[in-house]
């Protein structure tokens, strides 16, 4: 049992969970959610945890990253408190906890800081990467003034230290769901390799994410798959990994593949497509707000979608600029402009929302663990 903590609700009120204290557990957003069950139940003991500020019980729960925020029950509480963007408000106060740095903490609760975060590392990553295309024109004039070692080093130690962060952020959480799994089982029922599968199986087909919203009557439960939110967050999940894929093969391989019929440009021209269609989509739904889900977005949420959408929109300019023979020096720019947004994705990996992708199939498999 963990430490009460008087204070621990006002510092989840500010990662944008403002409303669960008008919660007088009544168990009926546990009742109302597809994806409860007896193993996992929540977001009801979540809210629990929240009030008796019971910040380890939180931090050890697997059920934190169960949560798919489809709103249901936001929408059906009778008291308005908003259980679904308390599920996704605590969901960034574990990435702030589990990541050592503090930096996370200061992105999540500061726009001006995330902001100018964003700029300085956008500004260390394009000298670093002019250090690995120094025939460009720009890359002589910078080397002109500051030297070729520093800025190599420079971009190093971010990678380095942005690497072991995120190492370490998902060693604590681990260690944390391990210490509970251990603690609520005393035999493990399912095997390792039985529990990989259903995580990649969940992976790979959103069979969970599914589930939400399907009920009669509910806003998605009469649109198409294609426009679901499970579909575009499986598309922006796949078009990311594809596109890195896709980038790393170019990387090892060749300097920028010269013919769009490649197996990595074939890789990169569809992966690209599930990207920009997703973040189309996501972006689209937080403009109008068709449910309770999309009526709060963070800026931290806002810029994650932005950046990958740029990085799928640049993509395409490379593949339009190698087939057609465009302008070297505009080519240039853009490349620059595309590898150092999915450069800053990556190493802002584990000091975003963008850390859920680590710890949700963790979290997928402690909970395979314990099912019959």
């Amino acid at each position: 049992m963990s430490k009460v903590d008087p204070k621990l609700a006002k510092d989840i009120a500010k990662y944008g969970a403002v409303d669960f204290s008008a919660c007088y557990n009544c168990g009926n957003c546990t009742a109302v959610c597809s994806l409860t069950e007896e193993n996992a139940s929540f977001p009801r003991m979540m809210i629990r945890y929240s009030m008796l500020g019971m910040k380890e019980e939180i931090l050890s729960s697997k059920e934190l990253w169960m949560c798919y925020h489809c709103g249901d029950c936001s929408a059906t509480c009778p008291r308005q408190a908003d259980p679904g963007e308390l599920m996704a408000g605590l969901r960034r106060y574990a990435i702030a906890n589990y990541e050592p740095s503090g930096i996370t903490k200061l992105i999540f609760k500061s726009n001006p800081f995330s902001i100018l975060l964003t700029l300085v590392l956008a500004t260390i990553l394009g000298f670093f990467l002019l250090t690995m295309k120094p025939d460009f024109t720009v890359s002589r004039w910078i080397f002109s003034w500051m030297p070729y070692a520093v800025i190599h080093l420079m971009g190093l130690i971010v990678f380095s230290f942005t690497g072991l962060t995120a190492l370490l952020g998902i060693f604590s959480m681990s260690r944390r769901l391990n210490r509970k799994h251990s603690t609520d089982s005393n035999k493990t029922k399912k095997s390792v390799f039985q529990s990989i599968g259903e995580v990649l199986t969940e992976i790979g087909t959103m069979g969970r994410y599914q589930k939400c919203s399907t009920d009669e009557g509910e806003y998605w439960s009469t649109k198409p798959n294609l426009v679901r939110p499970w579909f575009v967050h499986w598309s922006i999940m796949w078009g990311f990994i594809g596109l890195l894929f896709a980038t790393i093969l170019d990387f090892l391989f060749k300097d920028p593949a010269t013919t769009i019929w490649l197996p990595s440009r074939i890789l990169g021209t569809v992966s690209g497509l599930f990207l920009i269609y997703g973040t189309s989509l996501a972006m689209y739904y937080r403009m109008t707000k068709p449910t309770k889900t999309y009526e709060a977005t963070k800026l931290a949420d806002w810029m994650f979608l932005f950046f990958l959408w740029i990085a799928g929109l640049t993509g395409f300019w490379m593949e339009v600029a190698v087939s057609f023979n465009l302008s070297e020096t505009l080519s240039q720019v853009i490349f620059m402009i595309h590898t150092i947004i999915s450069m800053e994705l990556v190493i802002l990996f584990a000091f975003s929302k963008f850390a859920h992708a680590a710890y949700r199939p963790i979290a997928l498999y402690f909970l395979a663990r314990n099912r019959e």
